[in-house]
């Protein structure tokens, strides 16, 4: 890898240990994944803060403290992912019913050690799709460092920036990243054109369409057409499915993606061939994301990615007036739980026997209520939930809001679309 002076200067440490420690990761890194350079971030950063990629390279919070002690302080604008490492519930936690997330000491101590990050320049917005209520966004052509399923895609494909998973305390410091992947003019053109051949209507429709498309296309960069015009709930899950069932981190919707007015821009040429998600295809993925036995639910769960503003208004228009026989969480950002509280959503949600929540979701706590039957309408979140509970079985019912809300409220699963 091509290092310039300043950069070979850091690595030899005149910058000081830890960017001596984090440009030793980026250049191990970069020539891991055959990059020739560093390219210097002119856009943002997405870390879960508190966690390591690799041990060897980890910068540990008492020596973040020290940095913030020298007053050094990230050299990009730098925002929170929900924290990982451990995963914790920011608001709604005294009702969550969780031995620990319920525990004021517990959370106090977990805040406490994000505080040198904050002092540092990170912004704690503590959401997976932290991009919706940011309100500092990079612009076309911006080099990023981004972490989180949803959130490349959207990055490189709806908002024309560049980046791939490689937001962590490394980039944000040193605000640098490895020039490979999706940072390169050459590897965000389309190669495989795909065509929707059924009409998407609902969020369960792109959520399943997404799935269907990154199984097909696995690393490839696809351009959709025939998509209709999907809400921002259903962009969110299609990016998130996509970035799921495969490893799409770039596509392109000819009219929408910056880098795409037409098919023809999408390809540049690169056109190498061509797939068609059927009615079928989704049914299929749906049948798969549909593994439970027993109609009795214990635990119903939406928000991953994190319900928006108006999801949640959806959400509590069903539950208003209604008793719970399941337990029911909704997760949210941080931002749009204090604008639930505001509107009295929470409220009706509560009234209802649900919980808001915000800046988590199960798949990254240390601990999960007691199920055996899980309903959700988010296929990232089943896919995860049920690995980390292997090798025991968690059965699990995949389906629309209003369903899993159904299923909250009468205790069983029951489906239109099935």
């Amino acid at each position: 890898m091509y290092l310039t002076d300043e950069e070979k200067r850091i690595l030899d440490g005149e910058k000081g240990e830890i960017a001596q420690r984090s440009m030793s990761f980026l250049v191990e890194y970069g020539e891991a994944a055959g990059a020739e350079r560093l390219i210097d971030i002119d856009g943002t950063v997405d870390v879960h803060p508190l966690a390591d990629w690799i041990p060897q390279y980890a910068v540990t919070l008492d020596e973040v403290r020290e940095l913030v002690k020298k007053g050094e302080r990230f050299k990009v604008p730098t925002f929170a992912n929900k924290p990982v490492a451990p995963g914790f519930i920011i608001d709604g936690w005294e009702k969550c019913g969780l031995p620990k997330n319920s525990d004021p000491e517990y959370r106090r101590k977990n805040m406490e050690a994000l505080q040198p990050y904050i002092d540092m320049g990170m912004i704690p917005i503590f959401s997976c799709n932290y991009y919706l209520v940011s309100s500092f966004l990079p612009t076309v052509g911006q080099h990023c460092a981004w972490v989180e399923s949803s959130a490349i895609p959207w990055a490189n494909a709806i908002l024309g920036a560049r980046t791939n998973f490689d937001g962590c305390f490394h980039t944000a410091y040193l605000g640098k990243v490895p020039a490979y992947d999706m940072h390169l003019d050459e590897n965000r053109r389309a190669t495989v054109l795909v065509k929707c051949e059924t009409e998407l209507k609902s969020d369960i429709d792109y959520d399943l369409f997404g799935w269907a498309v990154g199984e097909a296309v696995d690393l490839e960069v696809p351009a959709l057409v025939g998509i209709g015009k999907p809400t921002t709930s259903q962009l969110v899950k299609m990016n998130s499915a996509l970035n799921t069932g495969g490893q799409v981190r770039m596509y392109h919707v000819p009219g929408l993606t910056p880098e795409a007015p037409t098919v023809e821009a999408a390809f540049q040429g690169n056109y190498q061939r061509e797939i068609s998600i059927t009615r079928a295809d989704l049914r299929r993925v749906y049948d798969k994301l549909n593994y439970a036995t027993k109609e009795d639910v214990d635990f119903v769960y939406l928000g991953c990615p994190h319900y928006n503003i108006y999801d949640i208004c959806r959400a509590a228009k069903l539950l208003e007036g209604k008793k719970c026989k399941t337990l029911l969480w909704i997760m949210t950002n941080p931002s749009s739980y204090q604008v639930a509280e505001r509107m009295g959503l929470r409220k009706i949600i509560e009234d209802a026997g649900g919980v808001l929540l915000s800046g988590s979701c199960p798949g990254a706590l240390l601990e999960t209520p007691p199920m055996k039957v899980m309903a959700t309408d988010s296929a990232k979140q089943n896919y995860y939930l049920t690995g980390m509970f292997y090798p025991e079985k968690l059965d699990v019912w995949y389906g629309s809001m209003e369903e899993c809300i159904n299923a909250a409220i009468t205790g069983k699963w029951s489906s239109d679309w099935r």
